[in-house]
């Protein structure tokens, strides 16, 4: 379903389309050039130009005369999201019907986005012979060597996104880099698990650092309970008001971790804010299943001056649920609180039985039916989810379904060259090659260790060494995306000398 700002607007009178088949298949047989409009949920700037730039009517009339046009939401799209964002969202993209990209740019006034549509028209136009003999190849994925020498993960590789990830902490204020601030639950992860291995101080010290000063500033909302997405100022003041479930899970997952470390009462009452918040505004008791985040909406008004108010993205996404069942599992455990084990269950079976296929795997969001199956950020969560879980119950039927995601894994995102690619083969295989993501293959290399050590079988841990092989260094250049991967090397190290 189709979602436009919350405040008035016209945008919905443009003729858009939802899913990118139809509108591919559109644009050639109307030869015209598609815009491919990339926002997200949350996003008021996004919302801006559906109350402005898609209100007007003259941009109206572009869009339904000359192009096709494509709406898409970064949570429900990260494949797409992955290929076009242009570092922020709203992100327009101008393609030609087979695919080449034409011109891109985030948010714009009406004014200005007229200027762009006339432009990318008018060269599309004047171009069309050169655009429709430059089809894009079908086989854009990676170059396949035609031999292939696989790489052992090893301590220095290690080592290096440690230090790289350390080298982006900041040190006076918590988290990383010196400008706006984000949550990044899973670097902080990594770093206590590092910490777990090797008891370098510098991690804990930096992850306590940081959780201690979110809680302590505007990025909590003190009122409401839960964790905005960004703040604004490296000291975390000035948040921008949206609550992601995937970070807020995250969050929990280091609360957790951290009280294991310290056993410190103020840890654990953290890791209780966050479950009590998600209990109470996010978690939907009649799937059951967590929605995928709250908004707030600025409304001025004469009496009050400003007042807020909220919505919902009532969609369910196997990721960020996935990573809410193995918070709520290790809440269980850590905190002695067994009904967050039976809601932890409760979400997986309704994911299971819901939002998956038996060929393709899960689905990536459940919108009153299932949507987007065969990527592999869902796939590889959610099998580390029922491995966790199987781990709690014993029970071999959640051994069995991850097995079934594993075979999803290989038969379908495996490249010859190593790793894993981030979504299945398409009939639009020229919408962007399929990637290789780094912190999608680090999450898969820890879903195929697991399942190695549950069912003892050393195929398990080869595909785990397919995902290392695809990056084979450098890791500097990868950042704080690396910490995936880095959580996986440790956990291959430890397995190492403990045999």
């Amino acid at each position: 379903m189709l979602r436009f700002s919350p405040n008035r607007n016209l945008a919905h009178l443009v003729r858009w389309f939802e899913f990118e088949d139809e509108a591919f298949a559109a644009a050639r047989a109307q030869d015209r050039p598609v815009v491919v409009f990339l926002g997200a949920f949350w996003c008021r700037y996004c919302q801006r130009m559906d109350e402005e730039a898609f209100s007007d009517r003259e941009n109206m009339a572009l869009l339904n005369a000359y192009f096709v046009v494509l709406r898409v939401e970064n949570a429900k799209r990260p494949d797409i999201d992955a290929r076009y964002n242009l570092n922020g969202w709203p992100t327009i993209a101008f393609l030609t019907p087979n695919g080449k990209l034409l011109a891109a740019s985030n948010y714009l006034p009406t004014a200005e986005f007229k200027e762009l549509l006339l432009n990318v028209y008018m060269e599309y136009e004047q171009n069309k012979d050169r655009f429709r003999s430059d089809v894009r190849s079908a086989s854009l994925d990676p170059a396949t060597p035609q031999s292939l020498v696989r790489r052992q993960p090893d301590l220095a590789s290690l080592k290096e996104i440690t230090e790289s990830i350390i080298g982006t902490a900041d040190h006076k204020n918590g988290g990383y880099g010196n400008g706006q601030k984000f949550i990044h639950a899973g670097v902080n992860e990594f770093l206590l698990s590092h910490y777990d291995q090797t008891h370098d101080a510098r991690l804990l010290d930096h992850v306590r650092l940081t959780l201690e000063q979110m809680r302590s500033s505007a990025i909590y909302d003190a009122e409401q309970g839960g964790y905005f997405r960004t703040t604004t100022g490296a000291d975390w003041v000035q948040p921008h008001r949206e609550k992601l479930l995937i970070e807020q899970a995250g969050l929990l997952l280091n609360c957790l971790h951290l009280f294991r470390i310290t056993e410190s009462r103020d840890h654990a009452r953290m890791a209780e804010e966050v479950i009590a918040y998600l209990n109470r505004k996010l978690f939907d008791p009649a799937k059951p299943a967590f929605f995928g985040c709250e908004d707030f909406l600025r409304l001025e008004t004469k009496s009050s001056g400003e007042e807020f108010f909220t919505i919902i993205d009532h969609c369910i996404y196997t990721d960020a649920n996935s990573l809410a069942v193995i918070a709520y599992l290790d809440a269980a455990s850590r905190l002695n609180r067994p009904e967050h084990e039976a809601r932890a269950l409760n979400v997986l079976d309704f994911l299971w039985h819901h939002n998956r296929d038996e060929q393709r795997g899960m689905f990536h969001y459940f919108d009153e039916a299932p949507q987007i199956p065969g990527l592999l950020i869902d796939q590889a969560p959610m099998g580390i989810a029922l491995l966790r879980a199987f781990a709690a119950t014993g029970e071999n039927t959640l051994l069995d379904r991850a097995t079934k995601l594993a075979d999803v894994i290989v038969t379908q995102l495996a490249c010859s060259a190593g790793g894993y690619f981030d979504r299945g083969q398409s009939d639009l295989d020229f919408f962007g090659p399929r990637l290789i993501l780094i912190d999608q293959n680090g999450v898969t290399a820890s879903f195929f260790l697991m399942l190695a050590n549950a069912t003892g079988q050393a195929k398990y841990r080869d595909a785990a060494i397919s995902a290392f092989s695809a990056f084979p260094g450098d890791f500097a250049s990868y950042g704080i995306q690396a910490a995936p991967l880095g959580q996986a090397l440790d956990e291959w190290l430890r397995q190492e000398e403990s045999e």
